[in-house]
């Protein structure tokens, strides 16, 4: 079993009543060591912090809310500085950089090194995503790297969503146990972070093929996941919404050696096996899961359902409630 961080979830939650030891734990774990800022608590309100974080060799995400805070980054003198892309998701977050003042609503991003002196203010109910990548795997790809990340500012929009995207849906495994897919995982993150700062001509290219299609396909698949119950879901319906042609959808699948239909299915099946076994909906009829993954027809669901899994809804079901 290798040694590497395989990106299994690391969380926290802390409470309102924590101690002043507590606090002081957090503001050297959470805050120097972690993300090597120094945490300023609101003083009018509790300090709350409740995340996830995630860990491979060469890049890190984090996840997570937080009550009113101020943070100002402990700035390295040295040349280093590894590459910091965080990304408001909920709530407001404003930063304060020199003479820059930027305010993040949610969907945008601040994009730099984490070695770059700046203060950000969180406001209440602040929720974010941060990742942060080795610098040795971005400088390469970014002309001009020291220079565009001397401070943190705003990305280019699309990559941003991109990138999104494709993190998002990393957030559905529970880990990354295949070296190989640790690798590829990286790569595409290291690609899509590049494509906010903007990329050499060949590099951009290059970066765009091999992780910009990583991250529309990531896109393309959250909003099947996000539609799967509609039994019209289509090609056609997704590609609108992602303002793509169905023809680009089917090419971003073949890389895959699968098609748009073959995975919705997987998709569908995939969750009315979960159902099934859940203990919580056990009273839940089977055709009722079938509508509820997007199944119109129960006999196909059945047929498809016993192709897959060797076994019948009902048998699944059976051995599910045995096991309570």
């Amino acid at each position: 079993m290798s040694g590497e961080p395989n990106f299994s979830r690391l969380q926290f939650d802390l409470p309102e009543t924590s101690d002043r030891k507590t606090l002081e734990w957090i503001r050297e774990e959470f805050g120097r060591r972690h993300f090597r800022v120094d945490i300023e608590p609101d003083a009018e309100a509790p300090l709350r912090l409740n995340g996830t974080s995630r860990f491979l060799s060469d890049f890190s995400l984090y996840r997570g809310k937080c009550s009113p805070l101020r943070s100002r980054t402990l700035v390295d003198t040295s040349e280093g500085g590894d590459f910091i892309v965080t990304v408001a998701l909920a709530g407001e977050m404003s930063l304060h950089a020199g003479d820059d003042n930027l305010v993040l609503q949610p969907g945008q991003a601040l994009i730099g090194r984490d070695n770059a002196a700046s203060f950000l203010r969180t406001g209440r109910d602040a929720e974010f995503m941060t990742i942060s990548v080795r610098r040795h795997l971005i400088e390469p790809l970014v002309p001009n790297f020291s220079e565009l990340t001397q401070a943190p500012h705003a990305g280019d929009a699309q990559a941003i969503r991109l990138l999104i995207g494709y993190l998002r849906m990393l957030e559905t495994e529970e880990a990354i146990d295949d070296p190989e897919m640790r690798h590829v995982v990286t790569t595409h993150v290291q690609d899509l972070a590049a494509l906010t700062l903007g990329t050499t001509r060949d590099a951009q290219a290059f970066a765009e093929q091999r992780g910009g299609r990583a991250g529309r396909l990531a896109t393309v698949k959250a909003d099947i996941l996000s539609n799967l119950k509609n039994p019209e879901l289509s090609v056609a319906s997704v590609a609108a919404r992602q303002g793509l042609t169905p023809r680009y959808i089917h090419m971003l699948f073949e890389t895959e050696g699968v098609t748009f239909s073959e995975y919705v299915v997987a998709m569908r099946l995939t969750r009315a096996h979960r159902m099934l076994t859940d203990p919580r909906l056990a009273d839940r009829m089977i055709h009722a899961i079938a509508l509820d993954a997007g199944f119109s027809d129960l006999s196909y669901f059945n047929r498809t359902f016993r192709r897959r899994f060797g076994v019948t809804p009902s048998e699944v079901r059976a051995v599910a409630l045995r096991r309570e």
